[in-house]
């Protein structure tokens, strides 16, 4: 709703100020980016007559991604020498008071990285402030200033005053503001005394100069240098370099100087700037008072400098902060290696990279238990390894702005981009400036990056790695894939009686996904794959499962290598009712196989714990939980192995994911809850998963045979679920395993109102943890592991002839997966990588007649040539 004020027009006899005549343009003259919904643009006409405002618009740019959101303003005219100022309707009572009109279109929603502009039509920029992709206003009042009276059609930051948030000063008047006289570079009129950059930064992670709250100097200092970069979008300012040299490694040579404005500098530039000392969330920098800065020449722009590790650095972040403000480059020797590759940051709220000093980040309780004391020192770790890897701009979606050609070859579709990033790959040759915020070092990049600059660690493969050995030959490969929402509901397929579509949103992103799925299916060339994510719409020929099975058939000549799907028998009677699903879920998990390769002798379905707990309540009342959890069923098919004896379960899972809270989330701790806590990093419902593990051990139990149990267990490594499942004891690694509250198994009570202390396991030995310890599958942030798992029993240890995860899909970027959202028209690859966002784990076996497999006599030697294979 728009209110129009009863004042409705202010207006100031401008006598002698006025800049461009009696025929001046309308042109905006004052913008307010206050706290909550103080919002304000103040819209001006200088001239002598009154202006209609019939045929423009008053326009915002979300984010700066360059679309336009338009308040019309036809009907408004603004009478000679007046102002019109338009605030948003939940502004302050005094917003309100001056303003003309007050509205709540999102137009009067703004932030400081979004450009407001006034449009002739929907398009053409007559007056803007704010750049694209720039943050220029946050927490500001901006007044233009007299001389420049006149529409700009590009944002020109020295014709604005800068004042405080929520200084709403001369609002709604024409104020005569005049820029303030250039900065001379002068102390009371003589000339200053520089402070070497180096003593400002000093020898520690603080400047010498700071010693407490509030964090920055009373004290004016001036500084000179020569500028390295300037920074005219996530922060304001430039850096500097100090002109001299002071070789002691221990003190950095640059400077962030903060300027609250975009300063016309350049690499090069020579200047004098006078500031005080502040630590702003651990970055050391200069504050200046606007442009409290000079140039005084130019000479050649700085060089990188190498960052080295030096001896006395106890760790890698001790070694970026001696280099903070200064411009570097990362050399080869220093093997900084991709951790998490080109996508958004939820933190900082933009996209980056993340780099890790000579490995990955690997998530602390995939080696090691969780809540360990090793779990808590691989976490301290990582977080002293990395480095994220900014552009000063936000990046545009579907670009990696340093990195111009990032999936621009290949697009004819005839194969895959060659140039990508990969997590594990190591980055070098890369330069730009150190920065620090959020909590972590960033460097804010300068040059321009290729495929050139990569050492590929963990090689792109059309194929899994997996090896036969002379003694024992594999005669069976049993795999995990996850399809990542294969929804054929919307595009023709049979209804989805348990939710809405969560996969392609239209059919051309739908036959991207099932391109690229099957050409991952094709090359894991399993003989039994447990699938996940794959819609729940039953096993009749319009389902997923089916279509899935028939598309995969199509693309395999050879017709002894087709597959078919395992499908319920709910009544058990022998006839499969073509109609039933696997649990309530959207999504479900599915089985194919090769009938050359296995016999269906039985279809087991395990019913997972449901957990119907208290509801948790706020202080106020309001229910923050319900209690009321699920998980999705597991499909257990029986097969007999063609050419061996004993039968063969492969048990497919799909644990909850560890995102949504359960009851152990929500309630306090004096309830027996953890109140939001998440100590041991296992995410949410680790407990309720441990219910799961629990009743799947106990399921397999009554199944004779041997056993592969697998899938996407939301649990890494070594925690509490995959423990359960293989080798946990109290005694073995000093902590209780609880399972969750009032939980059931279709109607019989699993646990009850205490949960449970589990005190054993079901014996399990987990494939991949036992060959690969540092394996993983998954990418989170910027930490990876495993959390699709191959467990078997013990009966199988000696028939493993090899086990891998197929890196095609975590290690890479979600710009080569099939969605179209955010990718701004990045190009689509059908190729197998970024099929899902998980990585298949896959398994070997030798089960007509091998007796010693990999995990037994021969473990060492195989794992040994694994372990170099993938560095």
């Amino acid at each position: 709703m728009t209110r129009t004020n009863p004042k409705q027009w202010l207006a100031l006899a401008i006598s002698s100020i006025l800049a461009g005549g009696a025929n001046a343009e309308i042109f905006l003259s004052q913008y307010v980016e206050g706290g909550g919904y103080n919002k304000a643009i103040e819209i001006a006409n200088s001239g002598d007559s009154e202006v209609s405002l019939a045929g423009y618009h008053l326009a915002k740019s979300p984010n700066g991604n360059g679309s336009w959101d338009t308040l019309d303003l036809s009907g408004y005219s603004i009478p000679a020498q007046s102002v019109l100022v338009f605030a948003n309707s939940q502004a302050s009572e005094t917003i309100q008071s001056i303003a003309a009109v007050t509205t709540s279109h999102q137009v009067l929603n703004f932030n400081g990285d979004d450009p407001v502009a006034l449009l002739n039509g929907n398009e053409e920029v007559i007056d803007v402030i704010g750049a694209m992709g720039e943050l220029f206003g946050k927490d500001k009042t901006l007044v233009r200033y007299q001389p420049y009276y006149q529409p700009s059609s590009s944002f020109q930051p020295n014709q604005w005053a800068t004042l405080a948030k929520d200084d709403i000063t001369g609002l709604g008047q024409l104020d005569s503001l005049t820029p303030p006289q250039a900065f001379q570079c002068l102390d009371n009129g003589e000339a200053p005394t520089f402070t070497e950059i180096q003593t400002i930064q000093g020898e520690g992670n603080r400047s010498p100069f700071i010693s407490g709250y509030p964090y920055i100097t009373s004290e004016y200092f001036f500084v000179q240098g020569v500028v390295s970069a300037v920074s005219s979008g996530i922060n304001q300012g430039f850096y500097l370099q100090a002109l001299q040299d002071d070789h002691n490694p221990l003190t950095s040579n640059g400077l962030f100087v903060y300027t609250q404005s975009n300063p016309d500098l350049v690499a090069g530039d020579v200047v004098c700037v006078k500031g005080q000392v502040q630590e702003y969330y651990g970055q050391t920098q200069l504050k200046l008072n606007d442009s409290d800065w000079h140039k005084q020449g130019e000479q050649a722009a700085p060089e990188a400098t190498p960052v080295e590790v030096i001896e006395s650095d106890e760790n890698f972040e001790q070694t970026l902060e001696r280099y903070e403000g200064m411009l570097v480059s990362l050399p080869k020797t220093l093997d900084m290696r991709v951790t998490r590759t080109f996508g958004y940051d939820y933190a900082a709220r933009r996209n980056n990279m993340v780099l890790a000093h000579q490995r990955v980040n690997l998530h602390p309780n995939q080696q090691f238990a969780a809540g360990s004391a090793q779990a808590v020192a691989q976490s301290e770790d990582n977080g002293l390894r990395r480095l994220f890897v900014e552009s000063f701009k936000p990046a545009a979606n579907g670009t990696v702005p340093y990195y111009p050609q990032f999936g621009r070859t290949d697009v004819d579709q005839d194969g895959s981009t060659d140039d990508y990033i990969r997590i594990n790959d190591t980055l070098f040759d890369i330069e730009g400036v150190i920065g620090y915020s959020y909590g972590d070092y960033r460097l804010f990049v300068t040059n321009t990056i290729s495929a050139e600059n990569f050492v590929r660690n963990t090689l792109r493969t059309d194929l899994p790695e997996l090896f036969d050995q002379p003694w024992n030959k594999k005669d069976l490969r049993v795999a995990t894939f996850n399809v990542l929402n294969y929804f054929t509901s919307p595009f023709g397929g049979d209804e989805n009686r348990f939710g809405g579509n969560r996969g392609a949103s239209n059919l051309a992103e739908f036959e991207v996904q099932q391109e690229k799925i099957l050409n991952a299916l094709i090359r894991l060339d399993a003989d039994i794959i447990g699938l996940m994510e794959i819609e729940n719409n039953g096993f009749g020929d319009n389902g997923a499962i089916a279509q899935l099975v028939r598309e995969l058939n199509a693309r395999i000549d050879n017709k002894k290598h087709h597959y078919a799907f395992v499908a319920l028998d709910s009544n058990q009677d022998g006839v499969t009712d073509q109609l039933d699903a696997v649990g309530t879920d959207a999504i479900t998990t599915g089985v194919i196989y090769r009938a050359k390769s296995v016999k269906l002798m039985q279809v087991n379905l395990f019913e997972m714990p449901r957990q119907v707990a208290p509801e948790v309540l706020d202080d106020k009342g309001k229910v923050i939980e319900d209690g009321k959890n699920y998980q999705r069923n597991t499909l257990a098919p029986t097969f007999k192995v063609k050419g061996s004896k004993q039968p063969l379960t492969v048990a497919v899972n799909h644990f909850k994911s560890k995102g949504s809270k359960c009851w152990e989330d929500a309630a306090p701790v004096s309830e027996g809850g953890q109140a939001g806590k998440d100590l041991d990093q296992q995410g949410s419902c680790e407990q309720f998963r441990v219910a799961a593990a629990v009743a799947l051990g106990q399921a397999l139990q009554d199944i004779e045979g041997h056993k592969v149990v697998l899938g996407d267990f939301n649990a890494y490594g070594k925690e509490d679920p995959l423990l359960v499942l293989t080798d946990y004891s109290p005694e073995k690694y000093g902590k209780t395993i609880r399972a969750a509250r009032n939980t059931f198994i279709g109607e019989q009570e699993q646990f009850g109102d205490e949960g449970a202390a589990i005190t054993h396991s079901y014996g399990y030995v987990n494939v991949l943890g036992e060959m690969h310890p540092q394996g993983w599958s998954y990418s989170y942030n910027d930490e990876v592991g495993a959390l699709d798992h191959i467990l078997i029993s013990p009966s199988l240890s000696t028939r493993v002839v090899d086990a891998t995860e197929w890196h095609i899909n975590a290690a890479e970027s979600t710009l080569f997966d099939y969605n179209d959202e955010y990718k701004n028209g990045f190009p689509k690859y059908h190729d197998h990588y970024r099929s899902s966002d998980h990585d298949p784990a896959v398994i070997d076996l030798n089960m007509k007649g091998g007796s010693i497999g990999v995990l037994g006599l021969s473990a060492m030697m195989l794992i040994g040539l694994r372990r170099r294979r993938q560095g």
